[in-house]
């Protein structure tokens, strides 16, 4: 044996084995940590990416909003982009827009529609026919006048046993506030919040500024629905006013008037080009712009 391995005993064959379980769990653990890092740096990534797709989705829905405005300010322009709900694509800024524009007038007008354009909008959101008249009535008594030395309205009693505040006995100040009307479901409600309003005072419906999907609670029936956007299509684009819709077997004519709010209903989607999609609404009362006044922002549902 040599002198430089006097003191040293030999390295045992367990000894071996130990230190390489060693080693690979070392190797492991830095594997492990190498491995949790790369993940939260995905993570972080896709949020950052996330926040800024955010960020120009609501750009490009303000740009919209401002856009739709910009023709709506303009006579002549409106004549060519009338605010009746039809959707409008436009390309901004590397973005895709669609762009829906509707007049207050053109919808149903939550603090004044009497008791048969609700039961008719009712009906065409698909609400049986047993529950419309009821639902219909529980509207009209939320938003109802009461004089304070009388006793409360005859739903105060459902609404406590439903263990919920209401009625509300006073106009509607929001269309969010439908959600909360005793009997109404999230379902009806996402199918009807889009073609009313709480924010002007017209009664009845203006059939030329309608939303499509509006025009079957007037008592039309599909083609005829049909043929009637083909004809305010036409009328739209020659400069002209759209004619009277034809009368329906309802008897969807006694909930037409031809009025203008000129408060706007704007509804934008943005797709960006990695397909995220938002949308947001805006209510802007215009009535101001044609005196000077400019413009105010009522309402924005993000």
């Amino acid at each position: 044996m040599k002198g430089s391995d006097a003191g040293n005993p030999p390295i045992t064959r367990p000894e071996r084995g130990m230190a390489l379980v060693v080693v690979l769990w070392i190797v492991t653990l830095l594997a492990v940590m190498a491995g949790g890092f790369a993940y939260s740096m995905r993570i972080e990534t896709r949020l950052a990416t996330s926040a800024v797709e955010r960020a120009q989705a609501r750009a490009w829905i303000e740009a919209g909003v401002a856009y739709a405005l910009a023709w709506q300010m303009d006579p002549e322009a409106q004549q060519r982009w009338p605010p009746n709900g039809d959707p409008r694509e436009w390309s901004f800024g590397g973005g895709r827009l669609r762009i829906e524009i509707a007049d207050a007038g053109g919808l149903v007008n939550l603090n004044t529609a009497d008791s048969g354009l609700l039961v008719a909008l009712l009906a065409a959101a698909g609400v049986d026919p047993q529950d419309r008249e009821r639902l219909a009535d529980a509207i009209q008594e939320w938003r109802e006048h009461r004089d304070p030395s009388l006793p409360p309205g005859a739903g105060s009693a459902e609404y406590r046993a439903d263990g919920r505040p209401g009625p509300k006995n006073a106009p509607f100040e929001s269309v969010e506030e439908l959600g909360q009307v005793l009997g109404m479901t999230q379902e009806i409600y996402e199918r009807i919040a889009g073609v009313t309003t709480a924010f002007s005072h017209h009664a009845g419906i203006n059939p030329e500024l309608a939303p499509p999907r509006l025009l079957g609670a007037l008592g039309l029936d599909e083609q005829m629905v049909a043929d009637y956007l083909d004809a305010r299509a036409t009328a739209a684009d020659a400069g002209e006013g759209a004619p009277p819709p034809p009368s329906g077997p309802d008897g969807g004519q006694s909930f037409f008037f031809q009025s203008r709010a000129r408060i706007y209903h704007i509804v934008v989607t943005a797709e960006t080009p990695s397909g995220a999609v938002a949308t947001a609404e805006a209510v802007v009362d215009g009535q101001g712009a044609a005196v000077g006044q400019g413009i105010r922002w009522l309402a924005w549902r993000w």
